[in-house]
């Protein structure tokens, strides 16, 4: 009988072990979801990711007449061609000029030219420019800034 206690007694003393070891694995668990949350590994399994997104080099624009200007892209990257719908031209204030826009980076990288036409007005002489084209998926690559001849 004495045996039996004896045992009883000894595993008693096992349970606050074993909970304490539950604890530590539901703690390094939760640590672990945490950090694949915070580290976007989760969002790239539920194909949310940024790996898809569209990229291109806008290059250079220029003037070529007194409404429009040529803006030359290249596709870099991001799945399938880039389709543009629309061009936001600033002048050398920051002031934005409305202007439209349409064209396609084909995936091959070739430099393209999309033509830019301005909705009002004319390009002034010595101001400098800039373009910020936008996709259809909702992307925007700027140029660098060009001047009026």
């Amino acid at each position: 009988m004495k045996t039996i206690t004896k045992l009883r007694r000894n595993s008693k003393a096992l349970s606050p072990i074993f909970a304490t070891l539950i604890l530590i694995a539901i703690a390094v668990i939760a640590g672990i979801v945490v950090y694949m949350f915070t580290s976007g590994y989760v969002a790239s399994m539920t194909g949310s990711s940024t790996t898809g997104q569209e990229k291109a080099a806008v290059q250079a624009g220029s003037v070529t007449g007194a409404n429009t200007a040529n803006v030359y892209a290249t596709y870099v990257g991001g799945g399938n061609a880039i389709v543009i719908n629309g061009a936001l031209l600033k002048d050398v204030n920051g002031t934005t000029v409305a202007a439209t826009a349409a064209g396609t980076l084909a995936t091959t990288g070739a430099l393209t030219t999309i033509t830019c036409t301005l909705a009002s007005g004319n390009f002034v002489s010595g101001h400098a420019y800039s373009v910020t084209l936008t996709s259809s998926k909702g992307s925007s690559f700027i140029s660098p800034q060009f001047t009026a001849p």
